[in-house]
């Protein structure tokens, strides 16, 4: 049996703003097992990043506002843990790569010093003695450096942020990441500023360094190519729910709700015949202070149903590891 790393239920987040009540996560459900790398895909809006800071503690509080739900990792909801309890989660139990590393990079102090205080920080939480070794310290912050194949790393750790390109950031951001060894890793939309090029290089970096040091991962992306180079299995969102989940291969093979489909037909296929046109998904996404009542995507959904505009789909099992929100499959 495989061993859940994380496991999120019902969870539900709200923003209370002076404009009204915006409804970011609507009863999430997903769970994320040992070694394994999860792609979470959807368009702009839908609640993707929401979810990866409300598993870090890192949502604002205020507006922000946990509704209901559970966190279970390590045995633990983390939504009862205070501050000073996430931040020895943060890192070496859970660690995060952002969209924007420059960002995410104090301007201020090198690469090298940066790296450095991430594994004296693993070091001290794993009861290392070599915490205070600065020349063992040193010795691994080249390590990691040659890992993320930054050339020349000895002279690489005296650069300041500033002086790199974002893909060589990006690198950075990937090895404070996993030097920790974290058992999760949560990866934000982190090639989507990068070039085609550049973007393969770093997918195939972190699918390498995640085997290596065995982590489990949360990719998020609103590109479905880049999700099908890294992922094991997809969970498709969409106004803060989750539409469908399914392994890799099948959810490609055999999407199953309205969302998914259309984000198929939508997506560039190599077929070897010019398109001069991709299809588009009609509409527009929602606002979030007013989802629609019933399957938030009904307004735009060519399957419509009479009761799609009042019933709520619940997330079910249609085969083996294939689950689906939608009324169609639902009765």
């Amino acid at each position: 049996m495989t061993d859940q790393i994380i496991q999120v239920s019902e969870l539900s987040v709200v923003f209370e703003t002076l404009e009204g009540r915006y409804s970011a996560l609507n009863n999430v459900d997903i769970t994320i097992n040992e070694s394994e790398v999860v792609g979470l895909v959807g368009e702009s809006g839908c609640g993707k990043s929401t979810l990866a800071l409300a598993i870090m503690g890192l949502l604002p509080r205020p507006p922000a506002k946990v509704i209901s739900g559970s966190i279970m990792f390590s045995g633990t909801n983390l939504l009862r843990y205070n501050e000073k309890q996430m931040e020895e989660v943060r890192g070496t139990g859970i660690s995060m790569i952002f969209q924007e590393p420059l960002t995410s990079l104090n301007p201020l102090f090198t690469i090298g010093d940066q790296l450095s205080e991430t594994i004296r920080i693993k070091m001290q939480r794993h009861n290392e003695h070599d915490a205070r070794d600065e020349r063992k310290v040193r010795a691994e912050v080249v390590d990691w450096l040659k890992r993320v194949d930054l050339a020349d790393p000895e002279s690489a750790m005296e650069r300041y942020p500033h002086e790199w390109s974002g893909g060589m950031r990006q690198r950075v951001m990937i090895a404070m990441a996993l030097a920790a060894k974290p058992a999760l890793m949560l990866a934000d939309e982190p090639t989507s500023a990068l070039d085609v090029t550049t973007q393969a290089q770093i997918l195939r970096l972190v699918k390498s360094l995640v085997q290596e040091v065995k982590a489990s991962v949360l990719f998020i992306s609103h590109d479905l190519a880049v999700v099908a180079q890294i992922a094991d299995r997809v969970a498709v969102m969409y106004a803060g729910m989750v539409m469908e989940e399914a392994p890799v291969n099948e959810i490609f093979e055999n999407p199953l709700h309205p969302y998914t489909q259309s984000l198929m037909s939508a997506f560039p296929k190599e077929t070897g015949v010019r398109k001069t046109r991709l299809e588009t998904i009609p509409g527009s996404v929602p606002n979030l202070a007013r989802i629609p009542t019933g399957c938030p995507f009904h307004p735009r959904c060519k399957f419509v149903k009479q009761q799609c505009s009042t019933a709520r789909p619940e997330l079910r099992e249609t085969s083996p590891g294939h689950k689906v929100a939608c009324v169609i499959y639902n009765q």
